[in-house]
Order: C-alpha cells, then sequence, then structure tokens
C-alpha cells in the first residue's frame, strides 16, 4: 500500500500543471480494472446525449460508447478535448479493450466532479462515486451548469455490461 501510494504521490509530482489529472492512480479501484478520467467544464454531448435532455428532475446523468465512431458522433463540435480523449480510446467494438463512460451533473460553477471510486457490484457490473470538489456545504443554484467527467474503462475481465453511476446520492444507470 505505502508502495502504491509512493508511486501514485511521484507520477502527481511529475505531472504537476497537466490537463489530464492522475486521480485514476490514487482512486480506490480493483486491481484488474484500468481507469483514465479526464474532466470537462461544460456540456460536449449532442442533444439526446446530454444531461440536459434528460427530464428536468434527473440532474445526474450517464451514457456509454463501445466505439470510436457512435462516441465521435455524440460530441458536439468545438471540443478538442474531448474528440482527443475519445481518439486516444481503443474501444471494443473497434478491436481494443476499453469502453467510453459519460458522467453529468447539473451544478454551481464552482463545481467540479473528479473520479472517486470503482467497485464491482456483480459479474460485469461496476459502480464508479463520483465526487464533487470546490464548494463546501450544501450545493443549490437557480442557473445549473453542465460538468463532465469522461471514464475509459479497460476490464481484464472483459467489458462490463452494467455501470451505476453515484453522484452526491443520486444514480444514474447505464447498460454498455
Amino acid at each position: 500500500m505505502k508502495r502504491r501510494a509512493m508511486v501514485a504521490g511521484l507520477c502527481a509530482v511529475a505531472s504537476a500543471g497537466c490537463t489530464d489529472r492522475l486521480r485514476d492512480v490514487v482512486a480506490s479501484t480493483p486491481r484488474d480494472i484500468a481507469v483514465r478520467s479526464r474532466y470537462i467544464d461544460g456540456d460536449p454531448l449532442v442533444e439526446g446525449q446530454s444531461v440536459r435532455s434528460m427530464p428536468e428532475e434527473l440532474i445526474t446523468h450517464a451514457t456509454s460508447f463501445r466505439s470510436q465512431a457512435g462516441a465521435l458522433g455524440a460530441i458536439r463540435p468545438g471540443h478538442p478535448e474531448t474528440t482527443e480523449f475519445v481518439e486516444n480510446t481503443e474501444f471494443v467494438d473497434d478491436g481494443g479493450e476499453a469502453v467510453l463512460v459519460v458522467a453529468q451533473r447539473l451544478t454551481a460553477p464552482e463545481v467540479e466532479v473528479r473520479l472517486g471510486s470503482i467497485s464491482r457490484t456483480g459479474d460485469h457490473s461496476l459502480r464508479i462515486a463520483v465526487d464533487l470538489a470546490g464548494v463546501r456545504g450544501e450545493i443549490e443554484t437557480d442557473d445549473p451548469v453542465v460538468k463532465t467527467l469522461l471514464l475509459r474503462l479497460t476490464d481484464e475481465q472483459g467489458p462490463p455490461e452494467r455501470v451505476i453511476v453515484s453522484i452526491d446520492g443520486d444514480r444514474a444507470g447505464v447498460t454498455i
């Protein structure tokens, strides 16, 4: 455990200032699951895929992709960070081993979302906890904005079939 923490610390220091955070290294994750995450401040998804397309009372949303074409087709023009992340993913349906899960939350502008933990909930089922950062206490806003977390998942047991994303007590499920 100490060695893992030391490696994570060294990686964090070595990559200070990088856009991609290395929270993935220190996140609570089963050893046979590789994960890479990227926080996106805003909504890179097209209508129909975005949390903005959901009923008003749903403030947490998740969607998934098994192919690069499907993921790129869901990205609005003008989102180079999201496009780059998708292009660097070796998707299951394209001969790779990864799936992409996109977690979104409607919240206050000063809030950020980040990977908290990943756990198994059964055969080919995962629970992903996403943390809210940037503010303390109760978060309320009359004009919520979209915060997005891209998650590239590779599981040695095969791609997950079901993922539950939990953000601040709200859950969204997605079948991959």
